[in-house]
């Protein structure tokens, strides 16, 4: 392919704001030929360092990130793929999708999991999504959803271009969706069960059934008081919708009995161990907090509700999904 593209734009206030997470932009490929898998090297300096998002402790050094662009069903599209500024092969991948109308520079701003990568403790991968949507199925959501992006695929690819590219460990691939990619999340898993070791998403339940369900282990999230998780689905409270959607996954991994609850703070966490599948389930709900992201303190980033560092999505999530493994 000889067409040429512009480079995915950082916004002025990101330019600014990755270096101070402690992310160096080392590599984009832009504005060259379109082939699989394949950067090309922009000049960066050296970033500062600054406090941790997440409940994560270890010494930190400067991330790099790498914008990898690949063609899928005939589309040019890519991802940035964030890892330690020294290369470890081996790590657990951990792919996050970011919500409508948020990019993905954006999402990996709020949501909190950039310290495991300064850490070196894991390789993260944030897809671009087309207009800032995801093609969930069923004309959700956004561009994507109306033009029928197949954003099935190219996630699938961009995974396995990632796991290629980081060498990662390919029994540790977890998911993690936000609102409109959280839909995406529950897609993909449906129609690739065997890449992922375990899911975790907030702000979304699935939008229909999975008929070829097989267990995994999946953490579901939603905050009491989202609008948009309690009218998408007609249910009388966005608790009820995610206790219905956390029944029908329990049932999928054979997880019964009540389970066992615990606090934090404003996060009431329920899970069921032990299930007949090996797949746990755990019910994640946010008291009081609506369609916002739970992050562990304020942040310059849109769409969150500071929580402290123990109820922060970044830190549930990341204890859930390292407990899982692919057998």
């Amino acid at each position: 392919m000889n067409s040429r593209r512009r480079c995915p734009e950082l916004g002025g206030s990101l330019r600014r704001f990755w270096p101070l997470l402690g992310v160096l932009v080392f590599a984009v490929g832009c504005a060259g030929p379109v082939t699989t898998g394949r950067v090309r090297p922009v000049a960066g300096s050296s970033p500062s360092g600054a406090p941790a998002a997440t409940a994560v402790t270890g010494r930190e050094t400067p991330a790099t990130a790498v914008y990898r662009e690949l063609t899928v069903s005939g589309m040019s599209r890519g991802y940035w793929a964030i890892g330690p500024a020294t290369r470890k092969p081996g790590l657990p991948l951990l792919v996050v999708l970011h919500g409508r109308g948020t990019t993905a520079q954006q999402e990996s701003v709020r949501s909190g999991f950039l310290g495991y990568a300064r850490r070196g403790l894991a390789d993260l991968v944030y897809p671009v999504g087309v207009g800032e949507s995801w093609n969930a199925g069923g004309g959700c959501c956004g561009r994507a959803g109306k033009q029928d992006v197949p954003d099935l695929a190219f996630l699938t690819e961009a995974v396995r271009d990632a796991a290629k590219y980081f060498e990662s460990d390919s029994r540790r691939i977890y998911l993690v969706g936000y609102s409109n990619g959280a839909k995406l999340a529950f897609a993909e898993v449906c129609a690739q069960p065997g890449i992922f070791a375990a899911m975790a998403t907030y702000g979304a339940v699935p939008l229909t059934g999975c008929a070829a369900a097989k267990p995994l282990p999946a953490l579901l999230g939603a905050g009491s008081e989202d609008p948009l998780v309690r009218t998408e689905h007609n249910a009388p409270s966005a608790a009820a919708a995610l206790r219905d959607a956390v029944a029908h996954w329990r049932a999928v991994n054979g997880c019964d009995g009540p389970g066992a609850t615990t606090a934090r703070g404003p996060l009431e966490l329920t899970g069921w161990t032990g299930c007949r599948t090996g797949a746990d389930v755990t019910a994640a709900l946010w008291t009081g907090l609506t369609h916002r992201w739970p992050a562990a303190a304020p942040a310059t980033a849109p769409f969150t509700t500071a929580v402290g560092p123990e109820a922060a999505a970044a830190t549930v999530m990341w204890d859930f999904l390292l407990r899982h493994t692919v057998a």
